[in-house]
Protein backbone atom coordinates (compact mmCIF):
# COMPACT_ATOMS: atom_id res chain seq x y z
CA UNK A 1 0.00 0.00 0.00
CA UNK A 2 1.54 3.29 -1.18
CA UNK A 3 0.98 6.67 -2.55
CA UNK A 4 3.79 8.22 -3.81
CA UNK A 5 2.69 11.97 -4.06
CA UNK A 6 3.09 13.51 -0.80
CA UNK A 7 1.53 16.78 -1.21
CA UNK A 8 -1.79 14.90 -1.88
CA UNK A 9 -1.80 13.08 1.38
CA UNK A 10 -3.49 13.65 4.43
CA UNK A 11 -1.90 14.54 7.94
CA UNK A 12 -2.20 12.43 10.63
CA UNK A 13 -2.51 13.57 13.87
CA UNK A 14 -2.16 11.78 17.68
CA UNK A 15 -4.43 13.78 20.65
CA UNK A 16 -3.64 12.98 24.11
CA UNK A 17 -7.49 13.66 25.30
CA UNK A 18 -6.61 13.98 29.15
CA UNK A 19 -8.10 12.01 31.90
CA UNK A 20 -11.83 12.02 31.30
CA UNK A 21 -12.48 15.06 32.35
CA UNK A 22 -13.55 16.70 28.41
CA UNK A 23 -12.82 20.01 30.43
CA UNK A 24 -9.45 19.04 29.90
CA UNK A 25 -8.61 19.08 26.72
CA UNK A 26 -6.40 21.63 25.17
CA UNK A 27 -6.76 24.09 23.04
CA UNK A 28 -5.19 22.64 19.77
CA UNK A 29 -6.58 18.71 20.56
CA UNK A 30 -10.35 20.88 20.00
CA UNK A 31 -9.31 22.85 17.24
CA UNK A 32 -7.74 19.51 15.43
CA UNK A 33 -10.45 17.13 16.50
CA UNK A 34 -13.07 19.75 14.75
CA UNK A 35 -10.63 20.11 11.64
CA UNK A 36 -9.89 16.61 10.69
CA UNK A 37 -12.12 14.10 7.80
CA UNK A 38 -11.83 11.62 10.44
CA UNK A 39 -11.61 10.77 14.51
CA UNK A 40 -10.09 7.30 15.07
CA UNK A 41 -11.18 5.98 18.35
CA UNK A 42 -9.93 2.81 20.28
CA UNK A 43 -11.73 0.36 22.40
CA UNK A 44 -10.57 -2.81 24.18
CA UNK A 45 -13.29 -4.78 22.59
CA UNK A 46 -16.02 -5.05 19.59
CA UNK A 47 -18.97 -5.00 22.30
CA UNK A 48 -17.64 -2.55 24.08
CA UNK A 49 -18.00 0.97 24.20
CA UNK A 50 -14.93 3.45 23.25
CA UNK A 51 -14.19 5.53 26.34
CA UNK A 52 -12.25 7.97 24.46
CA UNK A 53 -15.26 8.67 22.22
CA UNK A 54 -17.22 9.44 24.81
CA UNK A 55 -14.52 11.80 26.17
CA UNK A 56 -14.55 13.50 22.69
CA UNK A 57 -18.15 13.13 22.25
CA UNK A 58 -19.22 15.08 25.50
CA UNK A 59 -16.61 18.20 24.50
CA UNK A 60 -17.62 18.14 20.99
CA UNK A 61 -20.58 16.69 20.22
CA UNK A 62 -21.81 13.12 19.29
CA UNK A 63 -22.37 13.98 15.13
CA UNK A 64 -18.51 13.58 14.33
CA UNK A 65 -17.10 11.12 12.18
CA UNK A 66 -15.79 8.53 14.11
CA UNK A 67 -14.18 5.30 13.33
CA UNK A 68 -13.97 2.79 15.99
CA UNK A 69 -11.24 0.28 16.24
CA UNK A 70 -10.55 -2.87 18.26
CA UNK A 71 -6.98 -2.44 20.27
CA UNK A 72 -7.26 -5.54 22.73
CA UNK A 73 -6.08 -5.24 25.91
CA UNK A 74 -4.18 -8.86 25.72
CA UNK A 75 -0.42 -10.07 26.31
CA UNK A 76 -0.36 -12.17 23.58
CA UNK A 77 1.90 -9.91 21.11
CA UNK A 78 0.49 -11.82 17.97
CA UNK A 79 -3.17 -11.17 18.79
CA UNK A 80 -2.37 -7.47 18.96
CA UNK A 81 0.01 -7.01 16.53
CA UNK A 82 -2.53 -8.02 14.19
CA UNK A 83 -4.74 -5.24 15.33
CA UNK A 84 -2.30 -2.82 15.27
CA UNK A 85 -1.09 -3.97 12.22
CA UNK A 86 -4.83 -3.97 10.73
CA UNK A 87 -5.73 -0.49 12.30
CA UNK A 88 -2.55 0.75 10.39
CA UNK A 89 -4.04 -0.71 6.74
CA UNK A 90 -7.29 1.64 7.31
CA UNK A 91 -5.44 5.18 8.71
CA UNK A 92 -2.69 4.97 5.68
CA UNK A 93 -5.58 4.37 3.22
CA UNK A 94 -7.58 7.48 4.68
CA UNK A 95 -4.82 9.40 4.47
CA UNK A 96 -3.74 8.08 0.62
CA UNK A 97 -6.58 9.62 -0.38
CA UNK A 98 -5.86 13.19 0.79
CA UNK A 99 -7.83 13.02 4.31
CA UNK A 100 -6.96 14.23 7.72
CA UNK A 101 -6.96 11.62 10.09
CA UNK A 102 -6.79 11.94 14.15
CA UNK A 103 -6.42 9.32 16.67
CA UNK A 104 -7.32 9.52 19.90
CA UNK A 105 -6.27 8.27 23.35
CA UNK A 106 -6.64 8.30 27.01
CA UNK A 107 -3.76 10.60 29.14
CA UNK A 108 -1.23 11.94 27.12
CA UNK A 109 0.30 10.45 23.78
CA UNK A 110 3.97 9.18 25.53
CA UNK A 111 2.81 7.55 28.66
CA UNK A 112 0.97 4.17 28.15
CA UNK A 113 -0.75 4.67 25.30
CA UNK A 114 -1.75 2.45 22.19
CA UNK A 115 -0.66 5.27 19.86
CA UNK A 116 3.34 4.30 20.27
CA UNK A 117 1.99 0.87 18.89
CA UNK A 118 0.16 2.08 16.28
CA UNK A 119 2.80 4.07 15.12
CA UNK A 120 5.57 1.90 15.07
CA UNK A 121 2.70 -0.04 12.69
CA UNK A 122 2.58 2.98 10.75
CA UNK A 123 5.88 3.41 9.98
CA UNK A 124 6.93 0.19 9.09
CA UNK A 125 4.92 0.42 6.40
CA UNK A 126 5.63 3.83 5.55
CA UNK A 127 8.10 6.34 7.08
CA UNK A 128 7.25 9.20 5.42
CA UNK A 129 3.68 9.49 6.38
CA UNK A 130 3.05 13.42 7.77
CA UNK A 131 2.41 13.04 11.56
CA UNK A 132 1.76 15.76 14.45
CA UNK A 133 1.61 14.72 18.36
CA UNK A 134 -0.62 16.54 20.39
CA UNK A 135 0.08 16.18 24.46
CA UNK A 136 -2.93 15.97 26.42
CA UNK A 137 -2.65 16.23 30.90
CA UNK A 138 -2.01 12.74 32.01
CA UNK A 139 -3.87 11.25 35.09
CA UNK A 140 -0.83 11.22 36.94
CA UNK A 141 -1.32 14.82 37.37
CA UNK A 142 -4.90 15.11 37.79
CA UNK A 143 -4.60 12.56 40.60
CA UNK A 144 -1.78 14.39 41.99
CA UNK A 145 -4.10 17.75 42.13
CA UNK A 146 -6.66 15.62 43.33
CA UNK A 147 -5.12 14.67 46.43
CA UNK A 148 -4.19 17.88 46.96
CA UNK A 149 -0.14 16.77 47.01
CA UNK A 150 2.33 17.85 44.98
CA UNK A 151 4.29 15.50 42.74
CA UNK A 152 7.98 16.71 43.82
CA UNK A 153 9.20 19.88 45.48
CA UNK A 154 12.81 21.03 45.45
CA UNK A 155 14.80 18.44 45.22
CA UNK A 156 12.89 15.53 45.26
CA UNK A 157 12.23 12.89 42.81
CA UNK A 158 8.83 10.99 41.45
CA UNK A 159 8.52 7.72 39.87
CA UNK A 160 5.25 6.19 37.92
CA UNK A 161 5.10 2.60 37.82
CA UNK A 162 3.23 -0.18 36.66
CA UNK A 163 2.09 -2.59 39.29
CA UNK A 164 5.36 -4.80 38.68
CA UNK A 165 3.96 -9.02 38.94
CA UNK A 166 6.63 -9.49 41.63
CA UNK A 167 5.37 -6.71 44.03
CA UNK A 168 8.24 -6.36 46.06
CA UNK A 169 10.52 -4.83 43.60
CA UNK A 170 8.52 -1.26 44.78
CA UNK A 171 10.79 -1.50 47.29
CA UNK A 172 13.88 0.30 45.19
CA UNK A 173 11.12 2.88 43.98
CA UNK A 174 9.92 3.55 47.16
CA UNK A 175 13.55 4.07 48.78
CA UNK A 176 14.43 6.32 45.72
CA UNK A 177 11.71 9.07 45.24
CA UNK A 178 9.32 10.77 47.55
CA UNK A 179 6.05 10.36 45.55
CA UNK A 180 5.41 7.08 43.37
CA UNK A 181 2.37 7.03 41.32
CA UNK A 182 1.10 3.28 41.28
CA UNK A 183 -0.62 2.11 37.65
CA UNK A 184 -2.14 -0.59 35.88
CA UNK A 185 -3.43 -2.04 39.24
CA UNK A 186 -6.37 -4.09 37.85
CA UNK A 187 -7.86 -6.89 40.14
CA UNK A 188 -4.67 -6.74 42.60
CA UNK A 189 -5.29 -3.70 44.62
CA UNK A 190 -6.17 -5.88 48.08
CA UNK A 191 -2.08 -7.30 46.91
CA UNK A 192 -1.11 -3.78 46.94
CA UNK A 193 -3.10 -2.29 50.29
CA UNK A 194 -1.06 -5.56 51.55
CA UNK A 195 2.21 -4.46 50.87
CA UNK A 196 1.87 -0.84 51.80
CA UNK A 197 0.39 -1.67 55.26
CA UNK A 198 3.53 -3.56 56.08
CA UNK A 199 5.63 -0.87 55.01
CA UNK A 200 3.01 1.17 57.10
CA UNK A 201 2.15 3.42 54.03
CA UNK A 202 -1.16 2.95 54.03
CA UNK A 203 -2.47 6.50 55.75
CA UNK A 204 0.16 7.95 52.95
CA UNK A 205 -1.03 6.17 50.20
CA UNK A 206 -4.04 7.62 48.45
CA UNK A 207 -5.94 5.84 46.16
CA UNK A 208 -8.35 7.14 42.89
CA UNK A 209 -10.38 5.67 40.27
CA UNK A 210 -11.57 6.89 36.84
CA UNK A 211 -10.24 10.24 37.65
CA UNK A 212 -11.85 12.70 35.38
CA UNK A 213 -14.80 11.22 35.00
CA UNK A 214 -18.24 11.35 36.06
CA UNK A 215 -18.39 8.23 38.42
CA UNK A 216 -14.88 9.26 39.89
CA UNK A 217 -14.22 7.72 43.03
CA UNK A 218 -11.27 8.66 45.68
CA UNK A 219 -9.76 8.50 49.06
CA UNK A 220 -7.34 10.06 50.64
CA UNK A 221 -6.34 7.09 52.76
CA UNK A 222 -5.83 3.40 51.22
CA UNK A 223 -7.09 2.34 55.03
CA UNK A 224 -10.67 2.88 54.36
CA UNK A 225 -10.27 1.09 50.82
CA UNK A 226 -12.07 -2.53 50.38
CA UNK A 227 -9.74 -4.71 48.75
CA UNK A 228 -12.56 -5.70 46.37
CA UNK A 229 -12.08 -2.43 44.52
CA UNK A 230 -11.69 -2.71 41.00
CA UNK A 231 -8.17 -1.34 39.99
CA UNK A 232 -8.87 -0.70 36.17
CA UNK A 233 -8.35 3.25 35.50
CA UNK A 234 -7.15 3.81 38.74
CA UNK A 235 -3.96 4.63 40.48
CA UNK A 236 -2.59 4.65 43.83
CA UNK A 237 -0.59 7.73 45.09
CA UNK A 238 2.17 7.06 47.55
CA UNK A 239 3.53 10.21 49.44
CA UNK A 240 6.23 8.87 51.70
CA UNK A 241 7.65 9.55 54.85
CA UNK A 242 9.78 6.87 56.50
CA UNK A 243 10.27 3.79 54.93
CA UNK A 244 10.89 0.56 56.24
CA UNK A 245 13.84 -1.49 55.35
Amino acid sequence: MCNDNNEERGKFYAIGLGPGDPDLLTVKAVKILKSVDSIIVPKARIKSESVARDIVSRALGKKLPFIEMVFPMSRDKKRCENHWDGGADVILKLLYSGKDVAFVTLGDVSLYSTFSYLETALRKKDKSIKTELIPGISSVQLAAVKFEKPLALGDETYGVYPLPSNISNLDSALVEHETIMIMKIGGRLGELKSYLQNKGLLNSSGFIRRAGFPNEYLSHSLENINEKETGYLSIVMVRRGAVKQ
